[in-house]
């Protein structure tokens, strides 16, 4: 079973130093978790209520976030019936048979409109 370490070797491999930056990696998550929630539906003006209460309020501690969003995602999986570590095995597997020269143009695409560094 693949390790987040392993996950975050492959995208220094296939990226370069910039998988490593930290602004980098909190844009594809976010990304992710936006996708995620219009794959199943999430409405625009629901998302825009959640980001404005969120930045309404105090910031929190780092740390805990992080948990709290691991937390939530795996408890979302669990109550639609998936499993978060089923699914990043197969996410893992299936990026890793992605040429590299594909990856290079996704992300040459995403720093031209000015998400990705």
């Amino acid at each position: 079973m693949y390790r987040p370490n392993e996950f975050l070797a492959w995208a220094v491999e296939t990226f370069g130093p910039v998988a490593l930056e930290r602004k980098e990696r909190l844009a594809r998550f976010v990304e992710e978790a936006i996708e995620l929630a219009h794959a199943d539906g999430m409405k625009r003006a629901d998302l825009d209520r959640l980001i404005e209460r969120t930045y309404s309020r105090p910031i929190g501690h780092l740390w805990r976030e992080i948990g709290q969003a691991q937390a939530c995602l795996e408890t979302y999986a669990e109550a639609i019936g998936v499993s978060a570590d089923e699914q990043a095995q197969k996410e893992f597997d299936r990026v890793r048979s992605i040429p590299r020269e594909e990856w290079t143009r996704r992300h040459a695409a995403k720093v031209d409109i000015g998400i990705a560094g």
